[in-house]
């Protein structure tokens, strides 16, 4: 009863988002394993908008792909790179407390020395497998994978800060009690199951991401 309740919770404060957050997703980068796995790690407690296009993640990410086309989808282009490289794209912020571009270039090696180097090795292979190798690299964790694997065309749900806290936002709204990511995440899930609003789970996830973090940064 207490998860039914949740749920309608959060179905009740899913229908007040407009109807043009549920199409604004833009795609990830399917086939585009590197890009992908770049946009991942530098996305981790940073900005990834930012009113200059040359900057925040997304604009880096963009320069990325204009300044290496070769390495876009080999992660052994990407790993030959060198760290030094992909920081001069990236910045030289940290996860961890390693740089992210060193950690990008171990998570690169990690992944060709299991067979993956391009994208369609990484979605024909075992995905727990897959979720192991990034996750063994210091400074990589299970909701970044998620985000990983999404970037390459799997549904799924980020469960970072502004996902857990719009759903904390609805439950709390409901008399509810705040709860961890993991939770949200099903939550998450479960919603879209009911609703399905979006073209995909990952729409969805994206149009919720969006409107907190619009709320958050008053952009509404």
């Amino acid at each position: 009863m207490a998860q039914d309740s949740r749920i309608s919770a959060l179905q009740t404060a899913v229908q007040l988002i407009p109807d043009d957050y549920f199409a604004a997703y833009g795609g990830g980068w399917p086939g585009q394993i590197s890009t992908a796995l770049i946009d991942a790690v530098f996305s981790i407690r940073a900005r990834y908008r930012t009113s200059n296009p040359e900057t925040g993640v997304v604009g880096r990410v963009r320069s990325f792909q204009a300044a290496e086309p070769a390495a876009l989808d080999n992660l052994t282009a990407l790993r030959d790179l060198g760290s030094a490289r992909i920081c001069k794209i990236m910045g030289s912020t940290v996860t961890g407390g390693r740089p992210k571009a060193e950690v990008v270039v171990e998570a690169a090696g990690a992944f060709v020395a299991a067979g993956v180097v391009h994208s369609d090795d990484f979605l024909a292979a075992d995905h727990e497998t897959m979720k192991d190798v990034y996750t063994g690299v210091i400074g990589l964790g299970p909701v970044t994978f998620e985000y990983f694997s999404m970037l390459l065309g799997v549904p799924g749900v980020k469960a970072d800060t502004m996902i857990v806290r719009y759903v904390n936002n609805a439950l709390r709204a409901a008399g509810h009690e705040a709860v961890i990511g993991k939770v949200a995440r099903t939550l998450v899930i479960e919603v879209f199951d009911a609703l399905q609003k979006g073209e995909s789970l990952t729409h969805f996830e994206h149009a919720l991401w969006r409107f907190q973090s619009d709320q958050t940064s008053g952009n509404l």
